[in-house]
């Protein structure tokens, strides 16, 4: 029989710990950029914002969400647990498609029930609109929906917040139709 060959073992600990150590340095590193970067963002006060064709001036002491704002395609902005988002997508269809499928995706999709029927709305810049209230267990709002056919675009304006307080939920929408009041489509 061969004689038994010689083992010659390799430290893999060396290895194992450096590996362990880069690990723990990654993920410590992403959680100090979780905490030093902001969730919102302070806005200029009286600046208009932009997102696609679509402008605005926030009311104070309101701030975008940098997390779920998205450059050309939507803007969110929170003050004190509601938030006004403003969503901008291309559209070919008819004007009530839009509409049907915010009411079908807050029915279906989050569980929320339609107050009443839609109604019309203006801003002061002369946009038309669709409009609607929402409730639920936990949450409520409205939705303004406007489609622009000439530039072939929907903008949907959700604002919403917790049903905890009403004193503060008529602030915030007193808020949020403000901002929609100032909503022009003339961004380039």
């Amino acid at each position: 029989m061969p004689a038994a060959a010689a083992r010659h073992g390799h430290p893999t600990w060396p290895a194992t710990l450096a590996l362990a150590a880069a690990m723990a340095l990654y993920v410590g590193g992403l959680q100090w950029w979780d905490q030093a970067t902001p969730g919102a963002r302070a806005l200029a006060e009286g600046e208009p914002l932009r997102v696609g064709p679509a402008r605005f001036v926030p009311a104070p002491g309101w701030q975008m969400d940098v997390a779920r704002s998205r450059p050309g395609q939507s803007l969110v902005l929170v003050k004190g647990g509601h938030s006004f988002a403003v969503q901008v997508a291309p559209w070919h269809g008819d004007a009530d498609g839009p509409l049907r499928r915010e009411q079908r995706l807050l029915e279906r999709g989050y569980r929320l029930r339609v107050a009443g029927e839609p109604s019309g709305f203006f801003t002061d810049w002369g946009l038309q609109g669709t409009t609607f209230a929402y409730y639920g267990a936990r949450l409520s709002g409205r939705m303004w929906v406007l489609v622009e056919p000439s530039r072939a675009v929907a903008v949907t304006v959700d604002g919403s917040g917790p049903n905890q307080d009403a004193d503060t939920a008529a602030q915030a929408l007193t808020e949020a139709q403000d901002m929609l009041a100032t909503m022009d489509l003339g961004a380039t």
